[in-house]
């Protein structure tokens, strides 16, 4: 019975003339490449400011705690910070003025294409570099603090381990919604006489 209520369901959306799937008008597209700028710039000041902020935790973690495994998986951490920095200037979008000018469909098109990249292949240049080091930082922890039963580390490696799926998850959910808005460009073509 679900079977044919989803079926049904699937079949009128399909038959539906959605708005959501319309063509971006010329202005809509301008809003809109403007406000991805701004989104990408305030997520890069985050990522920039929670980045110097784990570097210097970590940084005093290396000189400060005892052990090999938490001052080794402190520098792990430092390593794979710096990476995961190096590759967001590397893989962000930038504008570029004189593109933007030229073809405004095109230019955000391009922004969205590298957006979606970036963030649909964030468990291998952001969650990649930082397990390594989150890793050996939490083994040692494990040691330090006496757990080093199954359940123990299970537990102490469970919530970090969590938080990566998450935003797995979330960035994957996020550059699906980038792939239907740049689905949404494809479909639309200028009107003969518009100017971009």
């Amino acid at each position: 019975m679900t079977d044919d209520f989803d079926d049904r369901r699937l079949h009128g959306l399909w038959q539906q003339d959605d708005a959501g799937l319309a063509p971006l008008p010329l202005d809509e597209v301008k809003r809109r490449a403007a406000r991805l700028g701004s989104i990408v710039q305030r997520r890069n000041r985050i990522e920039y400011g929670a980045a110097a902020i784990v570097l210097a935790a970590f940084t005093l973690y290396a000189i400060v705690l005892p052990g090999l495994l938490l001052k080794l998986g402190s520098l792990l951490v430092i390593a794979g910070v710096l990476v995961v920095v190096w590759q967001l200037a590397r893989r962000t979008s930038r504008p570029d003025p004189d593109v933007e000018a030229a073809d405004v469909r095109g230019f955000y098109r391009a922004r969205l294409v590298r957006e979606e990249h970036m963030l649909a292949r964030v468990g291998l240049w952001y969650l990649g570099p930082l397990l390594p080091g989150l890793l050996t930082f939490m083994t040692g922890q494990a040691i330090l603090l006496d757990r080093t039963d199954p359940l123990g580390l299970t537990l102490l490696l469970a919530l970090p381990l969590l938080l990566f799926g998450g935003i797995w998850l979330l960035n994957r959910r996020a550059a699906a919604m980038l792939r239907a808005q740049i689905d949404r460009i494809d479909r639309a073509a200028p009107p003969t006489g518009e100017s971009e």
